[in-house]
């Protein structure tokens, strides 16, 4: 709680702040369920979200590491996303909004399972629709 007011505070001071969803790194890159607080900070202070999608990073400092375990070059990718306006919005709805700007940004093999699952039924049937 303490935390969350001292975020709070430095928001409404107009001093933006950086926060990971999920909380941790997941064990295995894939996206995890994210954490509530840094939505509901958004929507007290009424801040944008700039979602930034940071894909590969568990190939270079996997969570177990304490140090990178080989060179970022040319695998990690970073994209930054445009603002979402937390204005009208509730927490939920600003979640929904950045995962789903997250999973647009990662490659498939970090996408939940269940997403990934549903991505690849997806390219199937547009491959068996382009070659009827």
């Amino acid at each position: 709680m303490r935390t969350f007011k001292e975020g709070l505070a430095w928001l409404n001071k107009g001093v933006p702040i950086m926060a990971f969803p999920e909380g941790m790194r997941s064990p295995d890159g894939r996206l995890m369920e994210f954490k509530k607080g840094i939505f509901s900070l958004a929507t007290k202070a009424n801040v944008p979200i700039v979602p930034i999608t940071l894909s590969n990073t568990h190939a270079v400092m996997p969570g177990y590491a304490l140090f990178p375990v080989q060179s970022g070059k040319r695998k990690i990718h970073v994209h930054i996303g445009q603002a979402i306006d937390a204005e009208g919005k509730s927490e939920v709805e600003l979640e929904e909004l950045v995962r789903a700007e997250f999973l647009a940004h990662l490659p498939n093999s970090q996408l939940p399972l269940t997403a990934a699952a549903a991505v690849e039924e997806t390219q199937e049937t547009a491959r068996v629709t382009t070659t009827a």
